[in-house]
């Protein structure tokens, strides 16, 4: 955690604990240090790997546990692309992509909807709702798939 923005969310995740009764304990500053690191979609899978290369004991359900924290602690969010598993991110200061995947060939595509978290705030606000993140994926087929 060179940045400052690294020790901020390392800051944030300890606090979010400790509101919750929880401690900052060595295996889940190692998975946070990791998640920071991380780019792009990963999976929980993926990060056990990683750890246990680097020598770090940690169980799966330890890891699946801290992703689960990290998530209420706002620092990562789900992203489900239809499989049945789920890839994490982390949430960032830059614009918010979202995805249409295809069912037949697994293909991506990212874009951007303008105005759509505001939309999500003004529905929360109307509602008493306290939104911590949102999903929204389009699945169906891409135009090679479509005209198979």
């Amino acid at each position: 955690m060179n940045q400052p923005e690294d020790a901020s969310l390392a800051d944030r995740f300890e606090l979010f604990l400790r509101r919750n009764g929880l401690k900052f304990t060595s295996e889940r500053n190692a998975i946070l240090r990791e998640v920071i690191a991380a780019e792009g979609l990963f999976e929980a899978e993926d990060l056990l790997v990683i750890l246990k290369g680097k020598g770090i004991k940690t169980s799966r359900a330890t890891v699946y546990r801290v992703l689960e924290l990290l998530c209420r602690a706002a620092i990562l969010r789900k992203v489900c692309l239809g499989e049945a598993h789920i890839h994490f991110q982390k949430i960032s200061e830059q614009p918010r992509l979202e995805r249409m995947i295809c069912l037949k060939c697994g293909d991506i595509r990212e874009f951007q909807v303008a105005g759509l978290d505001q939309i999500h705030r003004d529905i929360c606000r109307q509602n008493d709702f306290t939104l911590t993140d949102y999903c929204f994926q389009l699945f169906g087929f891409c135009r090679k798939c479509a005209g198979d």
